[in-house]
């Protein structure tokens, strides 16, 4: 499975020049754990929740406080083709949840872990039917070969 079905194309942003206040409204608004940094559809950081609590407890003020202070560059970025196993392996080497997708340098997408976990527990639920209708068929074959109907099942 490829990053580009699975990513989340409504990516939120913030300008670096907008005040850590204002980000923290915007993610409540938006339900969101980070927005992306950008000026155009450039990537310039991500600024997330764990950034905001950082700027909070050293005591800064978030209605004076830039973005720009407080979000983590560089961005660990992927390709929209790149396999979602690999993008996992790179979050989890990174430590990162949230991975930003993009073409050229411009942001197309974004990835976090719950976005994985969903699709991860979609395809499990899809194996899982799978099984049971496999295993449903074979015991139905197998009680079938073994009937009074069929005398030759016995030798």
């Amino acid at each position: 499975m490829k990053l580009e079905e699975i990513m989340v194309k409504d990516v939120i942003r913030i300008s670096p020049d907008d005040n850590t206040a204002g980000a923290a409204k915007r993610m409540r608004e938006k339900r969101v754990g980070c927005l992306v940094v950008t000026i155009g559809q450039t990537i310039k950081g991500i600024l997330t929740d764990r950034d905001l609590l950082n700027c909070l407890s050293e005591a800064h003020n978030p209605y004076q406080c830039r973005v720009s202070n407080h979000m983590t560059t560089p961005v660990i970025v992927e390709k929209p083709g790149e396999e979602l196993l690999r993008a996992v392996e790179v979050m989890a080497q990174r430590r990162i949840k949230r991975l930003p997708v993009v073409i050229d340098g411009k942001i197309v997408g974004i990835v976090s872990f719950s976005d994985i976990s969903r699709v991860m527990h979609e395809q499990a639920q899809s194996f899982w039917s799978t099984w049971v209708s496999i295993t449903s068929l074979a015991r139905a074959q197998a009680l079938h070969c073994r009937s009074p109907e069929n005398p030759a099942s016995y030798h």
